[in-house]
């Protein structure tokens, strides 16, 4: 058989070649692939690293950058835009919408990044990264400051999705709407190259290469884009200092939270361009406060109800024991009288009663309370993250102790609260328990189980995979579910096998 050697020819060809099993010299790792890399990372890590300043009023390219450990050291400001709930937009909606948010979402970004003299970088779906370098003059003093020109491209993005993109979106894209958090640092930033080109001369390797931006001023500014709230601005104090004075009287100081990490720096919220009024009213989401409530607030409080209700609880059992002393006495005292004594016993037997079904609806109370701070972090991972590993094991101990003492099994306790508690210790990376739990929510739950991704992939790792297919297999065989609902247990059947390879 014989091909033409034109475009599509190559392309049919290398097709059979790769179908056929001879495309490239091997489908594995040789050891001669691990010798030449082995000596390739050598290089690499034994390599000095030599730092190019650059004087620019742009960031070096791709094209530019070496295959080295040759890196260009620039001073900048680094923005992050970044979608708020972005996670629950994607599940909330059709892809097809989601392509028209990306792209109106990223043409956004670049044009106000670009329109403010910087570059944009990392394209992350919700997510831009921003670059802006001071301008000198030919005197070489700073002209234009790089923080001048990130806030002024902060400002230009609120202004856009406030009063441009959310109408064009609710308008034509099922009535959404977005809000973004912005995140600003100003330090030393190092340009490096990572990848590889082509296989030595083989035209059929593509190149994989990027560029990455190393140091502390990169991951603060994405930090801070992380805990900034919808329409807001967080800055660095590096930042604050190096802005011109006219841009100084909108900040507020502040300091947030994420996971167990502070971050201090200045906020500002809705700083819009100047000509903003002219533009009507903005469309923005608006707080509720029922569900996004200070997340620092909302935890003391709760603490605070924790305290109450363990304070009667103590009281109660105080109570008890002295009533039950005083029963001994009391018998002791009326050993003579039999019948007085058998009187003041039924008394104190039902105050006795009373007293342990009072403590017992405390229980309750305490035992509700401490499902609903459970219930309250369904899909909030950053509501997970700030409350942090340590208190949220002394929350579920609690709760499951105070279960026990009510006399629920556990698996009944576990079935209350099942999807929750996946979802919690998978946000803080306990796939182990997390994996424990939707064991049992297979095994119990008649309508539905957590089927989370990382905690499935976890299982694969450990070669377990196997016992929630069993479990979900069992209600299928035994028709032990409804049948409008075996329709869901064969796609967890489904998902499980694709994870597994099958």
């Amino acid at each position: 058989m014989v091909y033409e050697e034109n475009a599509e020819g190559t392309i049919i060809r290398r097709t059979i070649m790769f179908i056929m099993g001879s495309y490239g010299e091997s489908t594995m790792l040789s050891k001669s692939d691990f010798d030449k890399l082995d000596e390739r990372l050598k290089n690499i890590t034994s390599q000095s690293v030599e730092q190019i300043e650059v004087n620019s009023d742009l960031p070096p390219t791709l094209e530019q950058l070496e295959d080295n450990n040759k890196t260009y050291s620039i001073m900048a400001a680094i923005l992050f835009i970044d979608i708020r709930k972005s996670t629950y937009l994607t599940e909330n909606s059709q892809a097809k919408s989601m392509v028209k948010i990306y792209r109106s979402f990223m043409r956004m970004a670049v044009d106000c990044v670009r329109k403010n003299s910087g570059v944009t970088r990392q394209f992350l779906g919700d997510r831009i990264m921003g670059v802006f370098i001071d301008s000198l003059g030919d005197d070489g003093v700073v002209i234009d400051k790089a923080v001048d020109k990130a806030i002024n491209a902060a400002r230009s993005l609120l202004t856009v999705t406030n009063f441009s993109l959310n109408k064009h979106l609710k308008n034509n894209v099922n009535g959404k709407i977005i809000e973004c958090g912005i995140g600003i640092d100003y330090g030393k930033v190092l340009v490096t190259q990572v990848g590889m080109y082509g296989v030595e001369s083989d035209e059929n390797k593509e190149n994989e290469v990027d560029c990455v931006w190393v140091g502390n001023t990169t991951n603060y500014a994405s930090k801070y884009s992380d805990v900034a709230s919808g329409g807001e601005i967080f800055i660095s104090s590096n930042v604050y200092k190096a802005l011109s004075e006219d841009y100084k009287s909108v900040w507020t100081e502040s300091a947030k939270y994420k996971g167990k990490k502070l971050y201090q720096g200045y906020v500002t919220t809705d700083y819009y361009l100047d000509f903003w009024e002219e533009l009507g009213s903005p469309i923005k989401i608006e707080e509720d406060n029922t569900v996004n409530l200070d997340t620092s607030e909302q935890l003391a409080d709760g603490i605070k109800e924790i305290e109450k209700l363990q304070n009667k609880l103590i009281q109660k059992e105080k109570e008890l024991a002295v009533l039950e002393d005083r029963l001994k006495r009391e018998n002791q005292d009326l050993r003579n009288n039999c019948e007085i004594a058998k009187k003041e016993k039924s008394i104190a037997d039902s105050n006795k009663r009373d007293a342990i079904d009072l403590l017992r609806q405390e229980r309750i109370k305490f035992y509700d309370y401490l499902y609903s701070i459970i219930e309250i972090t369904f899909l909030k991972p950053d509501y997970i993250s700030r409350v942090g590993k340590e208190l949220w094991g002394m929350i579920i101990n609690e709760y499951f102790a105070i279960g026990k003492k009510l006399e629920y099994s556990n698996d009944e306790i576990t079935r209350r609260a099942d999807c929750c508690l996946i979802n919690i210790y998978s946000v803080l990376g306990m796939y182990e328990k997390a994996y424990s739990i939707m064991l049992i929510m297979a095994r119990t739950n008649m309508y539905w189980v957590n089927m989370e991704d990382e905690t499935l992939q976890w299982a694969k790792t450990q070669y377990r995979l196997g016992e929630v297919e069993n479990e979900i297999n069992k209600h299928l065989v035994n028709y032990t579910i409804a049948y409008e609902r075996r329709k869901d247990f064969e796609g967890y059947i489904d998902k499980i096998k694709k994870i597994r390879g099958f």
